[in-house]
């Protein structure tokens, strides 16, 4: 044998090592990456936050309602798919109320949501890219923090990677009359499990029915046709029956900056309406603010430079397959669509949704921007600059769920006050209170001092009819014990009458969670001028008072 050709041997030979070698390390790096979504979900889970005011809102109306009553205008400004509320109210039914059974359905959703994304990514993205999309995935700080919380939004995930998926399946096999049916049976289902499905069932089945017809397969693009009829009766008895709830509900976000085309203003700040654009692209994938200067930050080119690695990957995948591409992108033009017709509200939460999708773009942009880079240095910079983004994204995630929840956190509050409350205490509940506060009355899950307090009868608790309003009252007064202040307004002076009828108690224990700083300053101001403090107890950064619930203890006497 010559040298030459015992030197093609040689690496012929070594190239066929190297083949299971890539095989083997992108599967250990796509297990680690499941792995690692699993480990930061359980550790979100487990880390038993208190419900937020909002969840408790929810959680309400899923505990105290029968089932023939959950399908109309909730209580306290809430609205989520019928399918969703029908899945809690029969975990809630079958286990108990409490925070983890309320956490059950979300986190069982995103985490098969997590799986799911690796057929999904085989089918979309380059072999090198899956893993990377898997891992984006994983860490992202919203996907995380939803999978852990009593609302509808970990569903909305399951749903997207679910329509895609199945949508990728009838693309494959165009002539499959099961393919067909499984398209048609998941989108049919997922219009009543998640709200935002609409956008991905409508942007597949254009790009399905557009890649047919550029094929000129007729035969295909009405099998297309005839699975999305489905979705689209599915989703017609969803407008006549459901429609205006949710329509209700967005009228109610019609003055929050952003959330419909035309409303807010136009700087660059995150209250400014580009919230809608680059700002929602940060916060869906969790980039957090860093070396501010002024109204920008380092995080801002951050998720700018995300953003042109997504225009990478988007161009990439359609240069393969167009329909695939398509598929991926058609969902976010008419979500956009639906929010210049002012029919969507673009907050993050309901753009969490893309969350699989901007994982899917990104991973392939970074892998086809480093392996087609002709320079070496171009090939560093660009391996660099896409580390900077995983970087970005990971070390909040991983901060997320290792440090002790401070958000919304009732529980220790409560705790607190049921270990050194006497009986002839008297409790002041501010109106933003009250949601939380009767949730935990009603699941006996804030703790063992707090249910033994109670059941001393030491909070009394006397329920209010509720109502569509966000502030609807869901408690009453239990005097002398229990003084529950109703909504009147955003005014604090309007609140000065239920700080007069606290005069004469020698110790008063006034619970505020949920406020903005010049209301609670307001108000510990009337109480300043009519009582002396004497304790004050937190959870949260007290300078954000919107997000810390703290209690004062006072004697009023």
């Amino acid at each position: 044998m010559s040298h030459v050709s015992g030197l093609k041997a040689f690496h012929g030979a070594d190239s066929r090592i190297e083949a299971p070698t890539r095989v083997r390390v992108a599967r250990l790096a796509l297990l680690a990456a499941l792995g690692i979504g699993v480990v930061l979900r359980v550790l979100e889970l487990v880390a038993g936050r208190s419900l937020s005011q909002d969840e408790a809102q929810l959680a309400l109306n899923i505990i105290d309602r029968p089932f023939s009553h959950l399908f109309g205008r909730l209580d306290f400004n809430q609205a989520a798919p019928e399918g969703f509320l029908a899945l809690q109210k029969l975990v809630v039914d079958t286990v108990g109320p409490g925070d983890y059974s309320l956490r059950l359905v979300p986190f069982v959703a995103g985490t098969l949501a997590l799986f799911l994304l690796v057929p999904l990514g085989r089918r979309v993205v380059s072999p090198p890219a899956v893993p990377l999309a898997v891992v984006l995935f994983a860490i992202s700080g919203p996907s995380i923090f939803y999978t852990a919380t009593d609302k509808q939004y970990a569903v909305d995930l399951l749903a997207t990677v679910l329509v895609l998926l199945a949508g990728m399946h009838l693309d494959e096999r165009r002539l499959d009359r099961w393919a067909a049916l499984i398209f048609a049976s998941v989108g049919a289902a997922c219009v009543w499990l998640s709200h935002s499905s609409v956008f991905v069932l409508a942007g597949v089945s254009t790009a399905l029915v557009i890649g047919s017809l550029l094929r000129r397969e007729w035969g295909s693009a009405l099998r297309v046709v005839a699975a999305s009829a489905a979705w689209l009766v599915s989703f017609g008895l969803f407008a006549l029956t459901a429609l205006e709830t949710v329509a209700s509900i967005q009228q109610s976000l019609s003055n929050t900056a952003g959330a419909f085309a035309g409303s807010g203003s136009t700087d660059l700040t995150d209250k400014g309406a580009l919230r809608t654009s680059v700002g929602a692209l940060r916060y869906v994938a969790g980039v957090p603010h860093f070396l501010r200067r002024g109204a920008l930050d380092v995080g801002e080119l951050v998720v700018l430079f995300a953003a042109a690695l997504c225009v990478v990957g988007a161009v990439s995948i359609l240069a393969k397959r167009r329909e695939r591409g398509l598929a991926l992108l058609s969902p976010i033009i008419f979500m956009l669509i639906a929010w210049g017709l002012g029919k969507y509200p673009l907050l993050g939460r309901t753009q969490l949704f893309l969350v699989p999708i901007y994982a899917l773009l990104l991973a392939e942009g970074a892998v086809h921007l480093v392996t087609t880079a002709r320079l070496s240095a171009m090939r560093v910079g660009s391996v660099l600059a896409a580390a900077a983004v995983g970087v970005a994204i990971v070390v909040p995630a991983i901060g997320q769920v290792v440090r002790t929840p401070t958000f919304n956190e009732m529980k220790p509050v409560l705790d607190r006050i049921a270990r050194e409350q006497r009986p002839g205490d008297t409790v002041y509940i501010y109106y933003t209170a009250q949601p939380q506060l009767r949730y935990y009355l009603e699941c006996g899950c804030a703790g063992r001092a707090f249910e033994a307090a109670r059941k001393d009868g030491l909070w009394p608790l006397r329920r209010a009819r509720g109502g569509p309003g966000q502030f609807a009252p869901a408690m009453r007064s239990v005097p002398p014990r229990f003084i529950v202040g109703q909504y009147r307004g955003s005014e604090p002076s309007l609140y000065a009458s239920d700080v007069e009828m606290l005069r004469g108690r020698r110790r008063v224990w006034i619970l505020l969670p949920e406020v903005e700083n010049s209301t609670r300053e307001s108000l510990l101001h009337e109480l300043d001028a009519r009582g002396t403090r004497v304790a004050t107890f937190g959870v949260g950064d007290v300078r954000d008072f919107a997000s810390a619930v703290v209690a004062y203890l006072y004697d009023m006497s």
